[in-house]
């Protein structure tokens, strides 16, 4: 990346010439037809359109006008003092076969063969053999041109020059097959002399068709309004020409005075002007010449046979002449006026395109109007829309002749120059990227497709197209940053952090320390958001974030990986003591109070410090890390611990103790046992504390002590805490009545008199997990629902450290339990912080002793103190009090003296799993000590 951050050829592709679409180009595609009026061909219709489907009606006027065109000449032909320099039914029947479906072919040339038999039979006076040696020469002449015709597939047409060579050909290739033909028929049949008999029926009939064909084929149609009275003038000297020429007894050698009007006629009018003054000649010529008249016949007698060759020959030079002169004209017309729509669509999509566009020229690497120095290899601007302007925020008049590329960025600028070069050399055919550009206001991205003009346009030519793809690259670079970017600190997230933590390994050095790691977790960081809210919290995380970053060094990295988890990377350690260093300076600078508002906050933090060598990956560090910051918890928080193999076999057994302790809570490896609660008094058992055990089946009956840090650290404890319960409810509703029957089975009235004559209740631990999920309560009751426990035989305990993280709501929830007859308790009461205010605050209904208390009180006079002011405290807020762990004899005896009424503890019994329990009730449920 340069020093924007982005990538240098970010967006530049190179585009081929078959990719490359100059601008206007997709609009004269779709628009020069209609400008042209059509695809610039006479398109038959109406009568016409109707007769070219060669039905019936079609078929029976070939066959007339072709009998008809036939016998005339041949009656021309044979009478005396008049010639036939041309047989009009060759042009008739090649129009017919050219245009003639693939279908209706042969039904044409047979009605030509027929008709020009019928006509050389009947009323030229030949014999049968020689006639029909005629009518198939005539045959195979017409399948000849119309075949060189129609060989591409489409309908003949003279269209461009390349159109008029191949139909010049086919009248040769057409007339050579019919004197071929005519003159091995007379010969054979000894009717005339093959040499001169082939000779007159060429030029004859390549005379024909050369005169009347062109009018069954495609003429090019130019878009120009006729000329009319020019057409009118240019028809009228054609017309004195010819009469002057071939006028009676004129005999002067004047025949090419008619070629400069036929000449002006094809290079002023479309070809079909031409074709018909061409006809319209050839009529007046063979006329005058068969009357008699003109230059053709002054010196020779009428209907010599020189007199027809020298028409058909002059027939044949002014169509040779005028036909492709008048196609060439044509042709080069629609070029131009293809050209001049080109230039005015351009011209249009180039003013009133919604993108940018530029005509420039190759920089001569002179100074410009403006004083900018050009420079070699840039673009220069020769024409730009305004869309331009703005794009580059200046005005037309102070872009036009500037250096274009010399406002680039420099990489940008170089780029182009390159780009540049590469087209002139023809290594590409054109551009396409996203430059930086410098405007008075700043930076602008474009995307830029660039495409060099033909040299025809102007040297060194070039298009450029615009689109501003500054909001784009703007919201790219939003969308980067909140994929790598924390949202509320600024610093990177888990991605980039992994992303560094990868490149850091694999750019190590061989020797040396490697890199550190530090996975910091704020200690207490819950009381924040609990006393003050999550607002409060967010501003003293990005504080702490703050705080973490000026302690980074060039090439350090501090990342937020959720919550209040920091991690920061050191990519080279200085030695053994950069990381003891750094993390004492992050516990000093997280340590002092953040302040927000007035009121000050305090947090710490707890650090896991891993170094990493080449081999190791993020995942693996990470890890590691978070392992070493959980011992760092463990070890009494605010401070650090480095990692080792320690560290990495509990990593290890949570792994494995987590996935063992989800299969037995899914598959019943779990149960409950049950620890009788006695009235100090009487013996009897009135309550019994559940404690979860779990069967493993290589290692026996565990204890919460193996595996209960486990389950809390993995996320465990809601759903383990609602399995315990949901069991402990339910077998307690099915406890029987000490010295009685069930207590669902209604025991006998002398029994449910006595005063201890009800099942016990059960309590049940809730762990703070449990507290912080939403719908606690309703956990609570779906569990008496289901098992049909009245709730005044539920108890609840909560140890002392979890009633300052009761929040208001759930406070509220709480007393709606107690109200329903659910008790709670305080567990372990007398180890924690929380003030006596407290209990006063929360719907206790109960107090459990910590057992340590219990235990010194017979040794340690602040013990028995202790115990004696809860017990005391109890009675006086109407509390009930249970004193735990319970050992001897003389602890039973002192804790009767000091006032309290319940315990339970190993004295009377160990937990019992729910079957022993059972049978501990159904046996009295009493015990002395």
């Amino acid at each position: 990346m340069d020093g924007s951050g982005r990538a240098p050829h970010e967006g530049h592709t190179m585009v081929t010439t078959a990719e490359q679409t100059p601008p206007g180009a997709h609009l004269l595609a779709e628009d020069l037809p209609a400008v042209l009026d059509g695809p610039g061909t006479d398109a038959p219709g109406g009568v016409v359109d109707r007769l070219l489907r060669f039905g019936p009606l079609t078929l029976v006027l070939v066959a007339v006008g072709t009998f008809a065109l036939a016998t005339f000449a041949v009656v021309l032909g044979s009478s005396p003092g008049r010639i036939a320099p041309w047989w009009p039914a060759a042009g008739l029947g090649v129009v017919a076969a050219a245009w003639a479906p693939r279908r209706r072919l042969p039904l044409v040339l047979g009605l030509v063969l027929v008709t020009t038999f019928a006509a050389n039979l009947g009323f030229g006076g030949r014999p049968l053999a020689t006639s029909a040696g005629m009518a198939l020469a005539n045959t195979l002449e017409v399948l000849t041109v119309a075949w060189l015709l129609r060989r591409d597939g489409r309908r003949p047409s003279l269209g461009t020059i390349e159109d008029v060579v191949r139909f010049f050909g086919a009248v040769a290739a057409g007339a050579a097959v019919m004197g071929l033909v005519a003159g091995l028929t007379v010969e054979l049949s000894g009717y005339a002399d093959l040499t001169s008999t082939a000779r007159t029926v060429m030029l004859s009939h390549a005379a024909s068709i050369a005169v009347i064909a062109p009018f069954g084929l495609r003429l090019t149609r130019v878009r120009a309004r006729l000329r009319r009275v020019e057409l009118g003038i240019q028809t009228a000297a054609l017309a004195v020409a010819v009469a002057a020429t071939y006028g009676p007894d004129q005999g002067a050698p004047l025949t090419f005075v008619v070629l400069p009007f036929l000449v002006w006629g094809a290079l002023r009018f479309p070809p079909r002007v031409a074709a018909s003054q061409l006809l319209a000649v050839a009529v007046a010529v063979t006329t005058a010449s068969s009357l008699g008249s003109g230059p053709f016949t002054h010196e020779a007698a009428p209907g010599a046979p020189s007199v027809s060759h020298l028409v058909q020959a002059y027939l044949l030079t002014l169509a040779v002449v005028t036909l492709p002169l008048a196609v060439s004209v044509s042709a080069r017309r629609i070029t131009v006026e293809g050209l001049a729509a080109s230039e005015r669509l351009f011209r249009q999509g180039f003013n009133e395109s919604l993108v940018g566009m530029m005509l420039l020229r190759r920089c001569p690497g002179a100074p410009d109007h403006t004083g900018v120095g050009h420079v070699a290899g840039g673009l220069d601007v020769v024409e730009l829309n305004v869309v331009t302007a703005r794009l580059l925020e200046d005005t037309e008049d102070d872009l036009l002749g500037a250096c274009w590329t010399s406002r680039l960025e420099d990489h940008d600028r170089h780029l182009l120059h390159g780009v540049v070069a590469a087209v002139r050399r023809g290594s590409v055919d054109g551009w396409r990227g996203e430059v930086q550009l410098r405007t008075h206001h700043g930076h602008r991205w474009l995307e830029v497709a660039l495409s060099r003009l033909p040299e025809s346009v102007g040297r060194d030519m070039f298009v450029g197209q615009l689109v501003d793809a500054t909001a784009r690259r703007e919201a790219e670079e939003r969308l980067t940053a909140q994929a790598l970017q924390d949202s509320l600190t600024g610093l990177a997230n888990r991605v980039l952090l992994r992303d560094r933590v990868g490149l850091a390994l694999q750019t190590l050095p061989d020797d040396g320390p490697g890199l550190l790691l530090l996975f910091c977790d704020l200690d207490d960081f819950k009381h924040v958001n609990d006393s003050a809210g999550h607002t409060v919290g967010d501003q003293v995380l990005v504080e702490v974030a703050h705080r973490l970053q000026a302690l980074l060094r060039p090439g350090d990295l501090a990342a937020r990986l959720g919550g209040d988890e920091f991690v920061l990377l050191r990519p080279v350690a200085d030695g053994e003591d950069d990381a003891d260093e750094l993390a004492r300076a992050v516990l000093d600078a997280v340590s002092r109070p953040v302040l927000v508002g007035a009121q000050p906050f305090t947090v710490g933090a707890s650090i896991g410090i891993v170094r990493g060598a080449r081999g190791a990956t993020p995942e693996d560090l990470l890890r590691d890390a978070d392992a070493a910051m959980y011992a760092a918890k463990a070890e009494g928080k605010r401070r650090a611990v480095v990692y080792s193999d320690v560290h990495r076999e509990r990593a290890l057994r949570s792994v494995r103790v987590e996935r063992e302790l989800r299969h037995a809570l899914a598959h019943g490896g779990l149960e409950v046992h049950l620890q009788p609660v006695l009235d100090l008094r009487t013996g009897a058992t009135t309550a019994a504390e559940a404690l979860v055990r779990w069967y493993h089946p290589e290692r026996g009956l565990l204890a919460p002590g193996e595996w209960l840090d486990v389950a809390e650290q993995a996320g465990l404890m809601p759903e383990l805490g609602a399995w315990v319960l949901r069991r402990s409810c339910a077998l307690a509703a099915a406890w029987p009545v000490p010295g009685g029957g069930t207590a669902g089975s209604g025991a006998d009235a002398a029994a449910a008199d006595r005063p201890d004559a009800q099942a016990p209740a059960v309590h049940v631990n809730v762990s703070a997990r449990q507290l912080d999920r939403p719908g606690f309560v309703d956990v609570v009751r779906d569990a008496l629902a289901e098992t049909g426990l009245p709730p005044h035989r539920l108890v609840l305990e909560f140890t002392e450290t979890h009633l300052d993280e009761v929040s208001d709501a759930l406070l509220d929830e709480l007393a709606t339990l107690r109200d329903a007859g659910i008790a709670l308790a305080a567990d372990d009461y007398g180890t924690g912080y929380s003030p006596l205010t407290r209990i006063i605050e929360l719907p206790i209904s109960m107090i459990k002793i910590d057992r340590r208390f219990v235990a010194d009180m017979l040794d340690d006079v602040r013990s028995r103190a202790i115990v004696t002011t809860l017990v005391r405290l109890g009675e006086s807020l109407g509390l009930e009090v249970v004193a735990e762990g319970v050992e001897t004899p003389a602890h039973v005896a002192e804790l009767r003296t000091v006032g309290c009424r319940s315990a339970q503890g190993y004295v009377w019994s160990r937990p019992l799993p729910p079957e022993d329990f059972a049978a501990w009730l159904a046996a009295g449920g009493r015990r002395s000590a």
